[in-house]
């Protein structure tokens, strides 16, 4: 199964750990993708030490209705198992670490709810229209440090062929090494 195209926010979130405050700059109350870019953009870079990181995504609950129940376990248990990934964040990248960094690819069509940024913690709440139909929902909520970070997941996915897919689980990264 393909990564969830949401986690994506991630790598946008991360690109700029500072304070929020001005993400919804047109004053409508919701926050697009753009207006979170150029509020990141704006702002210090992460403050995360350049290195060898791993990311692990993980999910706890995975509700997949519609399909056998062989091929939930199977979920479940691929899921469960985590995707585990490892990139070398460089002196350069610190300013800007790109959605594969932290294991997922850039999505567009997706506007934030709720997008806070305060200190080392941040709580982000969005809507993403999925390429071929459906639409994710997905609240992060986490902490952030220059060697670590936690974000729990609670996500939907509505429109897909097997009904409403529900997830909740944890990314997380730590810094391991030096790049070699």
């Amino acid at each position: 199964m393909k990564r969830i195209a949401t986690l994506a926010i991630l790598a946008a979130v991360l690109a700029g750990c500072s304070d929020s405050g001005g993400a919804d700059s047109d004053g409508d109350g919701t926050i697009t993708q753009a207006e979170a870019e150029a509020e990141m953009a704006g702002g210090p870079g992460t403050n995360m030490r350049p290195g060898n990181w791993e990311t692990k995504i993980e999910y706890t609950e995975l509700n997949v209705p519609g399909i056998p129940e062989e091929m939930k376990d199977m979920f479940k248990r691929n899921m469960g198992s985590g995707i585990t990934s490892t990139q070398c964040l460089t002196e350069e990248d610190m300013e800007e670490p790109s959605a594969e960094f932290f294991g997922a690819q850039q999505q567009e069509g997706c506007s934030y709810e709720e997008f806070d940024r305060s200190g080392n913690r941040m709580t982000i709440k969005m809507t993403c229209e999925v390429p071929g139909g459906g639409v994710s929902k997905t609240a992060l909520e986490g902490e952030f440090s220059d060697d670590s970070y936690t974000l729990d997941i609670d996500g939907t996915f509505a429109g897909g062929p097997t009904g409403d897919v529900t997830m909740k689980g944890t990314i997380s990264g730590k810094r391991i090494g030096d790049c070699g």
